[in-house]
């Protein structure tokens, strides 16, 4: 499903008593507890909903083949994982940074040109 950024921000602002209602499939705001009104904002992006539905899952574990060095994919397994939850690994403020976005990109180039040489 796909919405338009003025129509989320109409089914973000609605009644709360808690974060937990301010959430609508992976579209995550904050409840403000003084006006009891989700903002507007999101406090995550695309980037970590793909990450977290999808690259985790894939990276969580070890590609499962030689192909790839232990090292690549430890550091692609960590960066999946700043990228899903950046407030977890650094502290920092919520939504994926742009710099995770070309740390990954960077990666998952790496890891291809890997399995590109073992073919050969």
């Amino acid at each position: 499903m796909a919405f338009f950024e003025p129509k989320m921000r109409e089914i973000l602002e609605q009644n709360c008593t808690g974060d937990e209602d301010c959430n609508f499939f992976d579209c995550f705001s904050k409840c403000d507890l003084r006006a009891h009104k989700c903002g507007a904002e999101r406090v995550n992006s695309n980037l970590q909903v793909v990450c977290d539905k999808i690259f985790r899952h894939w990276f969580s574990s070890s590609l499962r083949t030689s192909a790839v060095s232990v090292p690549l994919q430890l550091q692609l397994r960590d960066a999946v994982q700043e990228c899903a939850d950046p407030r977890g690994t650094s502290g920092s403020a919520p939504g994926a940074a742009p710099d995770v976005f070309w740390k990954l990109q960077r990666l998952l180039q790496a890891t291809q040109r890997e399995l590109q040489e073992a073919e050969k």
